[in-house]
């Protein structure tokens, strides 16, 4: 049997656990600021305090599609750092949508930019006549066609000769109108008609055979305002910034600017409106001087072809996205939109995982200009920061760090030879890859060597 401890051994007992209890304990190590979170128990109470990751919305497919071109609207607006407030209603806008502040149209006109968009596919790689006034040839496949398949319902309205039917531009709509007096105006556009533009596309989503949203029936519905275009009108009533082209065009913009918001404010209200997602773009830009280049066509500067586009789906997150995106996306994207199944040949993508919250990953982008009878051949790439053009055949490049050097002021082939080698070795890679389509018909082409008809 084990004998009970001592009374001089309990005390001795209860004075080392009365010491224990009194001893502080040791002090911990020093922890940063920045670090005391990585702790473990830091971690397990943050961890617990921070609330879930909401998880991404996920698109109502299948939308209507209203697609507006504003002709000529240059990229430095004031969404974009611009300071004269031209723009009122867009500016609001691009508040609601996805914006991307360094897109890029496929050509520097309409003629070049406009149905390529369309058809998602680059303008040289397609069937066309070598003439400035391009005609398309009918074997290029519309994304309305696509659409029509599906069971959607096409439609759109216009004002200008670029419309009129034979130039390939009213292929695969349904209900396709031009306004009264349309005509092919070679010298400028004298003829204001947002107001009546903005009639016409009420008129034509009033009615119900566009309109209607049986079943999983949807429109896609494209409209080309084209005030800003040269030749620039002063309209009264908006501001007066000034009797130098850059001033009147500014003017024009906010005449334009006040017609497509009246318009998208209206269909957004209308019982289809919640289905119905908005691209606002322009075909292409405009130049006031940069280079000594006025209007646009014949090159592919910044101011020509950097553009604005603002995506407005429902549901999704407003956003602003500076990565580079082109025009060559704009087929997927409605495809992806109305829920048309995409061309596997097209070399753009859908935008739409990232209007919803994907990451913006960087892919380079091409813009060009193909020979015809007035201009000769240009191409662009565009990766990142950089652009690099090529000049006719290849024969010549120039290099830009255009994210922020707009105007294209400081060539830097020869300030950064191994870039532009990288550059370069790119560009020919993406070029190898779009086909050299021969245009039809005997229109010379300017710069081409003897018997090359693309």
């Amino acid at each position: 049997m084990p004998r009970s401890p001592s009374l001089a051994s309990l005390a001795l007992l209860a004075l080392l656990a009365l010491a224990s209890c009194s001893r502080k304990a040791d002090p911990e190590p020093p922890v940063a600021a920045d670090q005391k979170s990585a702790t473990p128990a830091a971690s397990l109470s943050a961890s617990a305090a921070a609330p879930a990751t909401p998880p991404r919305p996920e698109p109502a497919r299948p939308y209507n599609v209203v697609l507006i071109m504003i002709d000529a609207l240059r990229a430095d607006m004031p969404w974009t750092g611009y300071p004269r407030d031209i723009a009122p209603w867009l500016t609001a806008f691009e508040k609601r949508v996805t914006s991307y502040h360094r897109a890029y149209s496929l050509s520097s006109y309409t003629a070049k930019s406009v149905l390529p968009a369309l058809t998602g596919h680059y303008p040289s790689a397609m069937p066309r006549d070598g003439y400035f006034f391009t005609r398309w040839m009918p074997e290029n496949e519309v994304i309305t066609e696509r659409a029509q398949k599906v069971g959607h319902r096409t439609l759109a309205g216009h004002g200008h000769g670029y419309f009129l039917p034979g130039m390939g531009l009213d292929q695969g709509f349904d209900d396709y109108r031009l306004l009264k007096g349309t005509f092919l105006d070679n010298t400028g556009v004298h003829d204001v008609n947002s107001d009546r533009l903005n009639k016409l596309g009420k008129e034509l989503l009033s009615d119900p055979k566009n309109a209607s949203q049986e079943g999983n029936k949807r429109f896609f519905a494209y409209f080309h305002y084209l005030d800003p275009h040269y030749s620039y009108t002063k309209h009264p009533g908006h501001p007066d910034f000034g009797n130098k082209a850059r001033d009147v065009y500014d003017n024009e913009v906010h005449f334009t600017d006040k017609w497509v918001g009246d318009f998208v404010d209206w269909v957004l209200a209308q019982p289809f409106g919640e289905r119905t997602a908005v691209i606002i773009t322009a075909d292409h830009g405009e130049g006031f001087g940069e280079h000594n280049h006025y209007r646009h066509a014949y090159e592919i500067w910044e101011a020509l072809v950097r553009v604005p586009l603002m995506i407005y789906v429902p549901g999704a997150p407003p956003n602003r996205i500076t990565t580079p995106r082109g025009h060559i996306d704009l087929a997927p994207t409605i495809a992806d939109l109305m829920n048309i199944p995409p061309d596997p040949t097209w070399p753009g993508k859908s935008l739409v995982p990232e209007i919803f919250g994907a990451e913006a990953t960087p892919r380079p982008v091409i813009t060009e200009l193909p020979r015809a009878d007035l201009m000769d051949r240009r191409r662009a790439l565009i990766d990142g920061d950089y652009k690099l053009i090529a000049f006719g055949d290849d024969a010549s490049y120039q290099m830009y760090k255009v994210s922020e050097d707009f105007k294209e002021e400081r060539d830097l082939v020869k300030v950064e030879p191994e870039r532009f080698e990288a550059m370069k070795k790119k560009y020919l890679e993406i070029s190898a890859t779009i086909p050299k389509v021969p245009v039809v018909g005997g229109a010379p082409l300017k710069g081409a060597p003897r018997g090359q008809r693309w």
